[in-house]
């Protein structure tokens, strides 16, 4: 994807990774120096006046670190906020980037914790305000540390950008200090994707052979496994079948096994296998809690742990598809916005330890809004599917749903070298609909 982007404050150390980042991928930058009210008028004037039109905006805070003055970072991104609902109205839709520092750490400096927390709000906001105005916003936050790794910063941006970052609104990404090569794609790694046999996971399959991964497709169907390896196959990818039900420690031990034995190491392991069950709390039972958290926690915690060696032999990573459940809950989800809460706990909690003892694997959760797909509509029934939808649509900034393939492509982005910096953190691919459900 290309066009033409506005670049706020061109000459800052993160809005000059955002020119030569968009540069790199064709884009027409238009750069504004200022980005103050004034500016602003002058440059949509000139515009008009041209009839030209813009595709992405991309704010960046001055300076090179963060600052303990809060103001000028919250203002220019307020304003790049402001200023991109006119310039996206005619087209219904574009792309709005904000750039800010990672907060300096034990509040060193508390102004900067302030810009970080007031620049998540407005830009959620205004995510909200466009949507009512008929704009659909792809509205996104990136976090930078000032020795963040360039190469991190521009690919970061770039699918942010691209058509990888096309169901994301309101999500964050912060990257923290890296040393490595950054690279994007997933060439000569290998990766174990579970509950590959449909649905996100399939895509997460597909869309790591296609970057030229290996991958061990693990699900309870072997026959549907076998299909999903086939269509790996088909993309220039390679792998194996496991057979795995999360539930089972031994069935965990022995894929380690597998895998340790035909691969030596793991570079990826994918959490996707999953289940959901939304009744009102009262019709719920203990053991339809108990089924939950089996799969969506402790079937995700066995794994990790029968993982962890493997992955930490060539710096692995760690990612558990949980939902937007596990951040809003709504009626109907408690048991299920439970368990999946408890699997982003479990996230930010392995991942502390990990740093803690200094195990080189990093884990971070993917949060799906409303993922659609053949077997969501068939768990459904036709005149169900078609009633849920219609309710979550509109509760959608973006004002549809997703489609799996939208989420395997922040899948291998996030599995990637080019993302080695992100640890920790909850990362939403969802439209938004966090923000506006219930």
């Amino acid at each position: 994807m290309s066009g033409t982007a506005i670049v706020v404050r061109p000459a800052s150390a993160l809005g000059a990774r955002a020119v030569a980042a968009l540069t790199a991928s064709d884009w027409t930058v238009i750069e504004l120096d200022d980005g103050d009210e004034a500016g602003w008028d002058a440059l949509i004037a000139t515009l008009e006046r041209r009839g030209d039109a813009v595709q992405l905006i991309v704010t960046a805070p001055p300076g090179s670190a963060p600052a303990d003055d809060p103001d000028p970072a919250i203002g220019i991104a307020w304003r790049g906020a402001k200023y991109a609902l006119p310039l996206f109205a005619q087209r219904g839709e574009g792309i709005l980037l904000t750039l800010g520092f990672v907060p300096e750490p034990g509040g060193a400096l508390p102004g900067s914790d302030a810009a970080a927390e007031s620049i998540r709000l407005l830009t959620a906001a205004a995510l909200l305000d466009a949507g009512k105005a008929g704009i659909r916003l792809r509205s996104n936050r990136l976090f930078c540390a000032p020795d963040a790794a360039p190469a991190a910063i521009e690919e970061a941006i770039r699918m942010f950008a691209d058509d990888r970052g096309r169901f994301m609104a309101g999500a964050e990404i912060s990257l923290r200090r890296g040393d490595g090569p950054a690279r994007p794609g997933l060439a000569d790694k290998t990766l174990l994707v579970t509950g590959a046999t449909s649905g996100i996971g399939r895509a997460a399959a597909i869309e790591v052979g296609r970057q030229g991964g290996w991958v061990a497709v693990g699900g309870r169907k072997l026959d549907l496994a076998e299909e999903t390896l086939a269509e790996v196959r088909a993309v220039g990818g390679d792998g194996m079948v496991i057979r795995l039900d999360v539930t089972d420690g031994a069935a965990w031990e022995e894929a380690a096994r597998t895998i340790g034995s035909v691969r030596g190491a793991l570079h990826g392991l994918v959490n996707n296998a999953g289940e959901a069950r939304n009744r009102p709390i009262g019709e719920l039972s203990s053991d339809d809690l108990a089924f939950l958290t089996g799969i969506n926690c402790r079937g995700v915690r066995t794994g990790i742990d029968a993982m962890t060696a493997l992955l930490a032999k060539d710096g692995g990573s760690v990612l558990n598809i949980a939902s937007v459940a596990g951040l809003r809950a709504g009626p109907g989800g408690s048991a299920y916005s439970a368990s999946k809460a408890a699997m982003v706990g479990l996230s930010c909690g392995f991942a502390a330890r990990f740093a803690a003892a200094s195990v080189p694997v990093r884990v971070n959760s993917l949060l799906p809004g409303l993922i659609w797909s053949d077997s969501v509509a068939d768990s459904l029934g036709e005149q169900g599917a078609r009633a849920f939808r219609a309710m979550i649509e509109p509760k959608t900034p973006l004002g549809r749903v997703g489609v799996p393939e939208e989420v395997a492509s922040v899948i291998a982005y996030l599995l990637s070298d080019a993302a080695a910096a992100v640890s920790g953190q909850t990362i939403t691919v969802s439209g938004g609909l966090e923000l506006g459900f219930p």
